[in-house]
């Protein structure tokens, strides 16, 4: 009989590597504390328009770790994907189209001539560069080599940092910055393109893995939360989860942020201290206030546009329903704007409502028809549970490693964990480098 394993959690993390587990025959049961599958990417039906628990986005298309997976256990062909590829800045001169790849930056309208030069010779050797050279660089912060540039240029780096990290440049490791960058190199395999399912709601993806998971006689229970990881003779043997019942295990894979998991699932003096300590540093927040308008015409043809200029407070506008119209209901139309803020904003509904307020002056001044053709708007403010992923410092293998040392059979994954990339790529990639530990674990 094939070893058995309990996942904790049915974000991407958990149930990516529940389904690299189940393909090999182990027998996989998750345990996720919510009604829904999908973590942080579960979405909501909301006056019949598909609402995404904020933007998301696949990177790299087909070469993004999550697809990897999906690719590896066969299940490739389920998911449609929607390209997203008609991106455009705007600033005070007009629209300005979103470079592809490298030689279209010399065609960047958006900043002058000898700028596109300085700037293709900044990225350039940055994406023909290794990944082992870019560790070297993740101490340092984006803007040690962005301070110097134009405002034009700035402006730039702030609007893919936009896309690629939904934050500030101020906020990124040079090194996540670099690896992005390779990998949307064609010339190194990679592609500037990014995805998002045909059939709205960027939780497709949960339940496509969900479902494979399923086919392979493995068990997902929602609802079910786990109040602690029983560790004997360290090792992992099991949980015990809210109403006190005990599921045991050969072995425990705990996919969700790991300096809560540390605190909140284990008995005192399971897990050093110093340890702990040490993780806890990864309780980084950042925040965003994003809003969902529903509108009754469509007012531009483009998928994402950018407003750069320290002026806007808009820092990114997504068209939803022109990457999918089936996230709206039949001459309906979603659009979302969001801005990173300070943590301290996403609980203060004043300072909420007037940010959305600007924020509906700026669309305005950029779509006239924006005030009259606007339906309803639904304004949310949202922490990221955790930014380890881009800040200098703590990124790639500064984050928590996937065993702890003298625990056997247990493991974490996700993105807190190492694994380079943001949000659901990097969890999924953090699935690609544990799976083989798990696995060669079982197999012992």
């Amino acid at each position: 009989m094939k070893s058995s394993v309990i996942v904790i959690g049915a974000g991407v993390g958990g149930l990516t590597t529940g389904a690299l587990l189940a393909k090999e025959g182990y027998s996989v049961h998750i345990l996720e504390k919510s009604s829904k599958l999908g973590g942080r990417t579960a979405s909501l039906v909301y006056k019949n328009h598909i609402l995404d628990n904020g933007f998301h986005i696949m990177p790299f298309y087909k070469k993004s770790a999550i697809f990897s997976v999906l690719k590896k256990i066969g299940i490739d062909s389920r998911l449609k994907l929607a390209t997203v590829n008609n991106i455009a800045f705007h600033s005070d001169s007009g629209f300005h189209k979103y470079p592809k790849g490298m030689l279209d930056l010399l065609q960047l309208s958006l900043i002058p001539l000898k700028s596109r030069i300085r700037l293709l010779k900044l990225l350039l050797p940055m994406a023909f560069t290794s990944i082992e050279k870019t560790e070297e660089w993740d101490e340092k912060s984006l803007t040690d080599i962005t301070e110097k540039l134009d405002s034009d240029t700035k402006a730039f780096f702030e609007a893919v940092c936009m896309l690629a990290f939904a934050d500030t440049a101020d906020h990124i490791s040079l090194g996540e910055f670099a690896r992005t960058i390779i990998r949307a190199n064609p010339f190194k395999g990679g592609t500037s393109e990014f995805a998002y399912p045909d059939e709205g709601g960027y939780d497709s993806i949960s339940q496509v893995l969900g479902d494979y998971i399923l086919e392979q006689n493995g068990i997902i229970e929602t609802n079910q939360s786990v109040k602690k990881v029983v560790i004997e003779n360290s090792k992992a043997i099991g949980v015990i989860t809210g109403n006190e019942k005990f599921y045991p295990a050969d072995c425990v894979v705990i996919s969700y942020p790991a300096y809560m998991a540390l605190n909140q699932l284990f008995d005192d003096g399971v897990i050093d201290r110093k340890f702990i300590e040490k993780i806890n540093r990864l309780d980084k927040k950042t925040a965003v206030v994003e809003v969902h308008f529903a509108l009754n015409s469509k007012i531009d043809n483009k998928q994402v546009v950018f407003p750069v200029g320290n002026h806007y407070t808009t820092k990114g506008i997504f068209f939803i329903s022109n990457i999918t119209p089936t996230v709206s209901p039949h001459g309906e139309h979603l659009i979302i704007a969001g801005t990173p803020v300070n943590p301290s904003v996403a609980d203060n509904s004043e300072k909420i409502r007037d940010i959305v307020s600007t924020m509906k002056k700026e669309i305005s001044s950029i779509y006239p028809n924006f005030t009259s053709s606007l339906l309803w708007e639904r304004p949310m403010a949202w922490k990221l549970v955790e930014s380890v992923v881009k800040e200098p410092g703590m990124v790639w293998k500064s984050k928590m490693p996937h065993q702890i040392p003298d625990i056997e059979g247990l493991f974490f994954v996700g993105d807190s964990t190492i694994s380079y990339g943001i949000g659901t790529d990097s969890a999924a990639h953090s699935s690609i480098l544990c799976y083989p530990k798990i696995e060669s674990f079982l197999k012992t």
